[in-house]
């Protein structure tokens, strides 16, 4: 007995370093602000970096540990103000683009990630053209946008509420009150999907929501979305993947946004609302490998 219990405690950190465990580090991002980074994968593939979206964490992409592990190194950083991540008290550390630019230089420089493929889903798209705007199309090997125009095009104008099947908006996140935080929390844990998500799933949104503070949302509401002068410099591949459900991303919009690209193309997932990767994990991840694939 005494053998066994030895023989389990030395294997136990060969265990725990699985590739599909991930790891965390702290990279100083723009200011110093300290940012936390998940790590997952094989240590020597390609790097795929996932910038999740606004309100969200990394947590968010937890779908995809799994097959893409075996081949690629996945970086998924809580971007500042969010998730595990520092949250500077000064709406002057939120409010331009540089600042999310050099987060995300900082945490490819720290971390050695060679020309990532870049995945940004809804804001993180905005986050992923900061960066390119600021180092170049030639820092990335290619970009993926999930449920995400990044301000390539005009935004589409708000869904009617009375032609949707989401529940109507709640709450404020952005006052300093906890009953209109805990409603809109409440609110935008559900509305990410077209299917209600699991009890499980909501939890885990509402808990990354109310990581994030008022002051950081009210200090986010005043960035500029605009990114149509980029649309002709993104000379790298780039592949749009969107739901049919998703009422604030509409599919004309996307198609819009694919047309100003020099080389860029569009897949529809049916039925399937603002968060692809995590409603169609495995179709999300199946396109993905073959995306990523096509660029080494």
């Amino acid at each position: 007995m005494i053998r066994l219990l030895l023989a389990l405690l030395l294997a136990a950190p060969a265990l725990a370093q699985s590739p599909k465990d991930p790891k965390s580090h702290i990279v100083a991002g723009h200011g110093e602000v300290p940012l936390v980074v998940q790590e997952w994968g094989n240590p020597n593939g390609p790097p795929i970096l996932l910038i999740h979206g606004f309100s969200f964490g990394a947590v968010a992409f937890k779908n995809q540990i799994g097959t893409l592990a075996e081949t690629h190194r996945l970086i998924a950083p809580d971007l500042r103000g969010h998730g595990l991540s520092a949250k500077p008290w000064t709406p002057d550390a939120y409010n331009r683009h540089d600042i999310w630019a050099e987060d995300i230089a900082a945490i490819v420089k720290a971390l050695n990630l060679d020309r990532p493929l870049l995945v940004g889903w809804s804001f993180g798209g905005y986050v992923a053209l900061d960066y390119l705007r600021i180092c170049g199309a030639g820092c990335a090997r290619g970009l993926v946008l999930a449920g995400s125009v990044a301000g390539l095009v005009p935004p589409a104008p708000p869904p009617d509420p009375a032609k949707s099947t989401m529940p109507p908006p709640k709450g404020n996140a952005r006052a300093d009150n906890y009953h209109a935080f805990f409603d809109a929390a409440d609110w935008l844990s559900r509305v990410m999907t077209a299917e209600p998500p699991s009890p499980l799933d909501k939890f885990q949104k509402q808990m990354t929501i109310a990581m994030m503070s008022p002051m950081t949302r009210r200090a986010m509401a005043g960035l500029q979305l605009d990114n149509q002068d980029l649309g002709p410099r993104l000379d790298l591949p780039v592949l749009f993947i969107h739901g049919t459900a998703d009422g604030s991303v509409p599919p004309d919009t996307i198609a819009a946004a694919a047309a100003r690209l020099p080389r860029a193309r569009a897949v529809a997932y049916e039925g399937v609302g603002h968060s692809p990767f995590a409603e169609a994990p495995d179709r999300f991840n199946a396109d993905l490998m073959a995306f990523a694939k096509s660029l080494e």
